[in-house]
């Protein structure tokens, strides 16, 4: 299967890059904390007003609403390499053939990771191309990298390759393998994170956020929707189960963002697959006991929930936010119901000292259902009866990378400066399958956890970058000694 999928990519690709025109590549990558950090602090300034917690983000929303001109010249002044920096990056996906190698290699994966992505293999290496017209954008990225222990796993991938087509101007319906991060926070997602390779796909996305202009929904302001269907893989309980997922993304305010998310398992081996089914799980009839006569033909493993970005919700204009994501693993009375939750705190601003933007952020998430009401139910979350391998692709959680059970509070400084460098340093102290019990694949009987890094990416070239971290973790699993880890993190980019 994986020699077709690379026969066709390959074909496709060497047919359109004897065409020398090209435009813009759709999207932003989910996983580029640096970009994420400027595109945020653009719109925190004022500079533009549209949703930023679904990724990948399009390039086309970014450029069409990014306002210079919105604010005095003083804070421009202090904006100006952010806003260089973004219209470079979206000018580097304007023209030509583009094309990159990018390689990583870690003394140990991180178990825990966050939005950027690193530390999922001990080496990976890369080759990255891409072309677009104004109908097609494609994208092959091949990667070789160290297999993991999942049957399914495999060392020569795919991932992030997709071909995305226009459909009305205003929307993108993409085949392909890209990873996602639905949500605020910084170090997870409850609902769809990176945590996870990503897994084949097609997927309908709004491309520019335009309001509506009815009357009864201008309200909403900017909005986006993504849609999503997924394959799982064929190594689990129940082989080949398939996913849906869907997120609208909105900001009635330019202070306040939105998000709305919703996936379903359902399907596979021996599983109900008619449209009746689908039909089932979007009306929410997909709830059973054990011993009700519906359990076996129960359609899917549903979750659904809310997350919020404030800015300054006391205070004039502050630059500081906070964000929280709530995501229910079962419905009561419509609603989501047996909840877990994340919690952060982020500021940011400009020194002179560091000639830079930086950005801190405190977060907190809990993936124990209803723990906030003081006592927490273990062995739900990301878990279910007959979907046994749970909410998880090759054995790891597509949700928050903590998994099933779970407590963790984190800590993270970002400097993006004027030069071209950007620095990330972490702290982070999690509680790993609390009670030692259920399915967690990261901490199968319980794990304390405590990590700490510093890392840095710079430009040593017009097209070659490089990056290297250094990481220090400590783990102690239950009747073990302390293991404790000093991982060493390098890698490059160069681009043609």
């Amino acid at each position: 299967m994986h020699k077709k999928i690379t026969s066709i990519f390959f074909g496709v690709f060497s047919l359109f890059s004897l065409t020398q025109s090209a435009l813009a590549k759709p999207w932003f990558d989910t996983g580029d904390s640096a970009l994420r950090h400027q595109i945020q602090l653009l719109s925190d300034s004022g500079l533009l007003n549209t949703p930023l917690t679904t990724w990948p983000i399009s390039t086309r929303d970014i450029g069409t609403n990014l306002k210079e001109e919105a604010i005095s010249p003083e804070k421009y002044s202090k904006l100006k390499a952010t806003i260089d920096t973004v219209n470079q990056r979206l000018s580097e996906e304007d023209y030509g053939v583009r094309s990159q190698i990018k390689g990583q290699a870690a003394t140990e994966p991180l178990l825990i990771r966050d939005f950027s992505g690193k530390g999922r293999e001990k080496y990976s290496l890369s080759y990255d191309g891409e072309w677009s017209n104004p109908v097609v954008d494609i994208r092959l990225k091949t990667t070789i990298a160290k297999k993991s222990s999942h049957p399914d796993d495999r060392r020569f991938r795919l991932d992030e390759s997709y071909i995305s087509a226009n459909i009305l101007d205003n929307w993108k319906f993409t085949v392909g393998r890209q990873s996602r991060w639905w949500g605020p926070g910084w170090d997870g997602s409850l609902i769809l994170s990176n945590n996870a390779r990503p897994f084949p796909t097609i997927s309908l996305d709004r491309v520019e956020s335009q309001p509506f202009n009815n009357r009864f929904l201008r309200w909403m302001g900017p909005w986006k929707l993504s849609l999503l269907a997924g394959q799982l893989e064929s190594s689990r309980s129940v082989p080949d189960a398939k996913i849906l997922g869907a997120r609208l993304n909105f900001k009635p305010s330019p202070n306040f963002e939105v998000g709305l998310s919703r996936t379903a398992q359902w399907g596979g081996k021996n599983r109900p697959q008619s449209l009746s089914t689908i039909f089932d799980i979007i009306i929410g009839k997909d709830n059973f006991y054990s011993d009700d006569p519906g359990k076996k033909t129960e359609p899917g493993n549903q979750l659904a929930g809310i997350d919020l970005r404030w800015k300054s919700p006391l205070g004039n204009n502050k630059p500081y936010a906070i964000y929280g994501q709530f995501i229910g693993e079962d419905e009561a009375g419509n609603l989501p119901f047996k909840n877990i939750g994340l919690a952060g705190f982020e500021t940011w601003g400009y020194s002179k000292r560091m000639k830079g933007s930086w950005r801190v952020y405190v977060e907190a998430s809990d993936t124990s259902t209803d723990f906030y009401q003081g006592e927490a139910r273990n062995n739900t979350a990301y878990n279910h009866s007959i979907y046994q391998d749970g909410y998880r692709y090759q054995g790891n959680s597509l949700g928050h990378t903590i998994d099933s059970d779970s407590r963790i509070y984190g800590v993270g400084a970002l400097l993006a400066q004027d030069n071209g460098n950007f620095w990330r340093l972490w702290v982070k102290k999690a509680e790993l399958n609390k009670d030692g019990k259920g399915k967690n694949t990261i901490a199968p009987n319980g794990t304390d956890w405590k990590g700490a890094g510093v890392s840095l990416e710079k430009h040593i070239s017009a097209r070659t970058s490089i990056n290297a971290g250094l990481q220090f973790t400590s783990t102690k699993v239950v009747s073990h000694n302390v293991d404790n880890q000093l991982g060493v993190l390098i890698g490059f980019t160069h681009e043609f």
